[in-house]
């Protein structure tokens, strides 16, 4: 039976965002069954699944109050990431904008442990994703600091613990009473990720990679002092309290696992776990592999299972794979090999930079495989997954050695019997897509460039404010225009697709324009796709299906 891949996998549908109710065996998640995302609510007891939120927009974020009668979530208009906040009452259904500044993003919603009281966090002040409290019907600012602020939690009823900063970061705590604002927990030279929080007995779980790996730490409020709960040579992440137990996602050669920890004894409860949520006594997580598409899996059954039923059997397990690049390292990449291979590989960038390709559900490098195209998904130098040391190799570097990494996939490729290479990649993915092609001109057949940024200059100016601090530590100005590819189009060979959103706020819409207009001068050949209604990611099933046509025809044209 012949069937349309493209559409297939454009209407693949995920699961994300897990909030439960701590008194109530109900479940609040994000799942965009109807072609863009809503929130969903799951009730254990009835095993019934129930749409809340309609119409045109996205809602995202969602988080359940403590007793499960209230749920706060935010709502953004065409991908453009401004959120506002909507708390719902959930036994009348009635909504209250909470925020309603359309100029301004807030993030993150959370409920105080007596519900009284709403944690965000927002510019709408002028500083980057700093706190704020919603609570009797008016909201009050916590923080202003320059460091952006990306993860919090209560700790009781006057107290939020959050980590400040985006490298080198701090613990602190907040009294939302007094101000009084203290630092927790500082290492030189290293990173602090916040997990779970036992309020009743006042303790922290954290991971730090202050020697070298993403260690499970514990902070002790009573006694204001830290120890290591587990450490190995993995990255382990988002630690948290379960009965006598902690959990945590590991992450190794590729692949996530959700893992208990009961004394001394470690056992994996599932591979392929990307978040999990520990509600009363339930757990719940989305199980994401490269042939198992983003599923929710709830106290061990599956409650949503998204593969479409034509793709079971048919879909590509991606490997991992090493090659060794310019300087003699070893760099891990996974790998989809069709069984009818064309003998066409795209070299798949991830964004980030400060991210990693792993065996999870990725539907381009699936459709990609399922018309007979190798995917190469490669780990360059500051990718997250591989150590401290690693993940700082491309500081004040960005378009360098980690260029160069994407570089020697290519050569990989070609030495498994590659005869057409093609550079492909989204977001920052999509700015060393540009790059590739315009100074590794000869090692390209074609390129597709996904909502990149390709000028520096102008990238630096107009990004959202989170990215210009990132930015300002990440990347040395006097590299600006030599790691800028819009100043050297002229190199550019192969034809190229460049695809983004019009409200894109990370790599603004501007910068792809500057590219067309001076390969249109240039007369190259190349193409451009633009989604009036989207932001930085193409989130409707109908614009995910032009986007995977266009992707297709224009490989199979040039390739």
């Amino acid at each position: 039976m012949s069937i349309d891949l493209v559409e297939i996998i454009a209407e693949v549908k995920t699961v994300l965002n897990l909030s439960g109710s701590e008194k109530r065996d109900l479940l609040a998640f994000n799942w965009n069954r109807d072609g863009k995302w809503d929130v969903f609510l799951y009730y254990l007891d009835e095993k019934k699944i129930q749409k809340l939120t309609d119409g045109k927009d996205s809602y995202l974020f969602p988080d359940l109050s403590n007793k499960g009668d209230l749920i706060v979530y935010g709502k953004d208009r065409d991908g453009d990431e401004n959120y506002q906040i909507i708390l719902r009452d959930l036994y009348n259904n009635k909504e209250i904008m909470l925020t309603n500044d359309p100029s301004h993003y807030h993030l993150s919603p959370r409920f105080s442990p007596d519900d009284s009281m709403i944690v965000f966090s927002s510019n709408r002040d002028g500083k980057p994703s700093q706190l704020y409290v919603w609570r009797d019907g008016e909201i009050e600012e916590l923080t202003r600091w320059e460091d952006p602020i990306f993860s919090f939690e209560w700790v009781s009823n006057k107290e939020i613990v959050y980590i400040k900063g985006i490298y080198e970061t701090e613990m602190r705590m907040i009294n939302i009473s007094s101000g009084e604002d203290r630092l927790l927990l500082k290492f030189d030279n290293a990173e602090i990720e916040l997990g779970d929080v036992d309020r009743d007995n006042k303790k922290i779980l954290f991971s730090s990679n202050k020697d070298e790996w993403y260690d499970i730490g514990e902070y002790d409020l009573s006694a204001m002092s830290w120890r290591w709960v587990y450490r190995n040579d993995k990255e382990k992440y988002d630690p948290g309290y379960y009965d006598n137990s902690i959990l945590f996602i590991e992450y190794e050669r590729g692949r996530y696992a959700l893992k208990k920890m009961s004394r001394d004894k470690i056992e994996t409860i599932d591979y392929g776990v990307v978040e999990y949520e520990i509600f009363g006594r339930n757990i719940a997580y989305v199980k994401s592999l490269s042939d198992t598409p983003n599923n929710l899996i709830v106290n061990n059954e599956i409650v949503i299972d998204n593969t479409p039923e034509p793709l079971k059997g048919r879909l590509v397990r991606a490997e991992t794979v090493y090659y060794k690049t310019f300087d003699g390292r070893t760099i891990e990449a996974i790998a989809y090999f069709p069984r009818d291979w064309n003998r066409k590989t795209v070299i798949n960038i991830h964004g980030g930079p400060d991210a990693n390709a792993a065996d999870i559900w990725s539907p381009l490098s699936q459709l990609l495989a399922l018309h007979g195209y190798a995917v190469i998904m490669p780990n360059y130098r500051g990718s997250t997954g591989y150590g401290r040391t690693f993940q700082h190799l491309n500081d004040k570097d960005l378009g360098g050695g980690d260029l160069l990494d994407v570089v020697y996939a290519g050569e990989y490729a070609r030495s498994i019997g590659s005869e057409k290479i093609i550079v492909l990649g989204a977001s920052y993915g999509g700015y060393l897509t540009g790059m590739a092609l315009t100074k590794a001109s000869d090692k390209w057949d074609a390129g597709v460039a996904i909502v990149g940024f390709y000028n520096w200059y102008t990238e630096y100016q107009n990004e959202a404010d989170y990215l210009k601090r990132y930015d300002s530590i990440k990347m040395d100005p006097e590299k600006f225009y030599d790691r800028s590819p819009i100043f050297f189009v002229e190199n550019i060979r192969a034809p190229v697709l460049f695809i983004h959103g019009a409200n894109d706020p990370r790599c603004p819409v501007e910068e792809v324009y500057q590219m067309s207009e001076k390969l249109k001068e240039l007369g190259r050949t190349y193409d451009l796709l633009i989604f009036p209604d989207e932001g930085h990611s193409i989130r409707k099933d109908e614009n995910r299906k032009k986007m995977y046509k266009k992707i297709i025809e224009f490989l199979n044209r040039y390739t």
